[in-house]
């Protein structure tokens, strides 16, 4: 217990913890607010909301997917593949729980259903740019890869079901395919190898 106290706080848990409860809050506070408005189309108007809130999550983890000497820890004798495979599973799941219970009163009003697929597939894809990019650079393909989405607008067909999944309605199979298939990839690519440095080789962990 002590040694995970140990290792969250060196991995700025708290922060993580902070900015975790501050995204929740203003996504229940703009899920209410759009979804009061009667000019607003409910469930088409909260696409922002349900885009942005497991975006800005995810990239508050990607801080923590490394300590401040990677290489140093590495060093000492721990099953760091457990480790990280824990330090991911637990983070998603708090973010998981935080956004979605957001919108659990009226899940299809205010999509909380979609908002637990979205953190599967942003959580996913910065677990990858952790473990191609290095921590400080983690937030980068999530970030630019929702955004790029939402700037495409509403997208319809078979393709768009893959390659649009956030902005896809949350009854659609492939998007939760997609969002699933993301983490499990970021998940067991940041568990086996960890944070990269960006750059060069790095040796195996132990």
């Amino acid at each position: 217990m002590r040694l995970a106290e140990l290792h969250l706080r060196a991995r700025g848990g708290p922060v993580f913890a902070t900015g975790l409860g501050l995204v929740t809050l203003l996504s229940w506070i703009a899920g209410n607010w759009i979804a009061g408005r009667p000019y607003f189309d409910g469930p088409a108007s909260r696409v922002p909301v349900v885009m942005l809130a497991p975006l800005l999550a995810a990239v508050l983890l990607g801080p923590t997917m490394a300590g401040a000497d990677e290489e140093l820890e590495r060093g000492t004798a721990r099953p760091w593949r457990r480790w990280r495979l824990g330090h991911l599973l637990l983070a998603v799941a708090a973010i998981g729980a935080a956004v979605t219970s957001t919108g659990l009163r009226a899940p299809e009003v205010f999509g909380a259903h979609a908002l637990l697929r979205n953190t599967l597939g942003c959580v996913g894809l910065v677990a990858l740019g952790a473990a191609l990019l290095g921590a400080r650079l983690a937030w980068l393909p999530a970030f630019g890869y929702v955004c790029a989405v939402y700037a495409a607008g509403p997208q319809t067909g078979d393709a768009a079901r893959i390659w649009a999944w956030p902005l896809q309605a949350s009854s659609v199979t492939a998007s939760w395919l997609t969002a699933g298939g993301l983490f499990a990839l970021g998940t067991i690519w940041y568990a086996t190898l960890g944070a990269g440095a960006g750059h060069g080789p790095r040796p195996l962990p132990r």
